[in-house]
């Protein structure tokens, strides 16, 4: 069996750093409530409510990235395609909720990460599989 490409190594490392940004940045938010809740003038149970949601959707997004990224290692083509529909529901989510310097790392991070996970060589080490 070949050495995984360079190109997949950069790949599922990107996948799981958007994992661990998205927990990092979302935890951090929790200790800013305060200046959430004076931005947003919202009282403190709308403040508790609105970071748990969001903190669920960041703990299930982390979660699928990182089962999918593992599938996508054991050469599954369609972990590919998850992971890219998971990308693209979370660029879409990411883009609701507003423009921050976290979302905007997160999205270029997205991109690279798809990009890499379709590079060439990616799609012919997970086919290398399937020939055998």
């Amino acid at each position: 069996m070949k050495e995984t490409p360079r190109t997949v190594r950069i790949a599922v490392g990107l996948w799981l750093a958007i994992a661990v940004f998205v927990l990092f940045t979302t935890a951090g938010l929790w200790f800013q409530r305060g200046q959430v809740q004076e931005l947003t003038k919202w009282s403190s149970g709308q403040v508790t409510s609105f970071l748990l949601t969001l903190t669920v959707i960041a703990v299930l997004f982390a979660a699928a990235y990182a089962w999918l990224t593992r599938t996508f290692l054991r050469r599954k083509n369609w972990a590919r395609i998850a992971l890219s529909t998971v990308a693209v529901v979370h660029m879409i989510w990411i883009l609701f909720l507003g423009v921050s310097a976290a979302n905007l790392v997160t999205l270029l991070l997205i991109c690279a990460a798809i990009v890499f996970t379709w590079q060439s060589a990616a799609a012919q080490w997970v086919a290398e599989v399937r020939e055998q």
